[in-house]
């Protein structure tokens, strides 16, 4: 019914509980005044249950020598489209490589890596996410890739092309395939480019 209320699709989401995390050692609320969501990857190809692919995230995180407070991710996306439950929408984000940026961000961690491109169920399942930031936070319009923020690969070049193309957006419309949109949008960035 909160879905229904937001507008969007419900998925499935999988608490911290469900997939067995360790308690934090500290955390942060989340800002009161967030400009928006930056997307991740997790850098290498991901198969296998996302329940046990994140604990194993949490783990690598935590223990060290990274010794961070909790998974960096408020919230990770599946393949399936399954949100699983990182440090939630109310505490800060650990991923974004400086203090100022997550203050500024909701951290989504796509499980996805090199050679994989987002599926439609996750796609989905992200916009969902970015509609139920901006339900609460209607200000944090914003959504970046984590290079947006700092020198890194991240959230690879498939994400952040569909990202740059608005696929992302909340109320993108989903008429034509992915690839298309991309095409078009594509194809009109060079119109504007020959102009000048």
């Amino acid at each position: 019914r909160r879905a229904d209320l937001l507008g969007v699709r419900p998925v499935t989401y999988i608490s911290r509980d469900a997939w067995g995390a360790a308690a934090p050692t500290k955390t942060r609320p989340v800002s009161k005044m967030l400009k928006g969501v930056c997307l991740h990857w997790m850098g290498f190809e991901v198969h296998g249950d996302a329940k046990r692919l994140v604990l194993s995230i949490q783990n690598n995180h935590m223990d060290p020598p990274k010794g961070w407070w909790d998974v960096a991710y408020n919230e990770l996306i599946s393949q399936k489209g399954e949100v699983l439950e990182g440090r939630g929408l109310t505490t800060r984000s650990g991923a974004q490589g400086s203090t100022r940026h997550n203050k500024g961000y909701i951290a989504l961690g796509l499980l996805i890596g090199p050679d994989q491109s987002p599926t439609p169920q996750m796609i989905e399942a992200v916009k969902e996410r970015i509609a139920v930031v901006r339900f609460f936070q209607p200000h944090a319009t914003e959504i970046v890739g984590h290079l947006d923020l700092k020198p890194t690969t991240c959230p690879g070049p498939e994400v952040y092309r569909l990202m740059k193309a608005g696929v992302f957006e909340p109320n993108a419309e989903v008429e034509q395939t992915l690839e298309q949109r991309v095409e078009a949008l594509e194809a009109e960035v060079e119109a504007i480019n020959a102009r000048h």
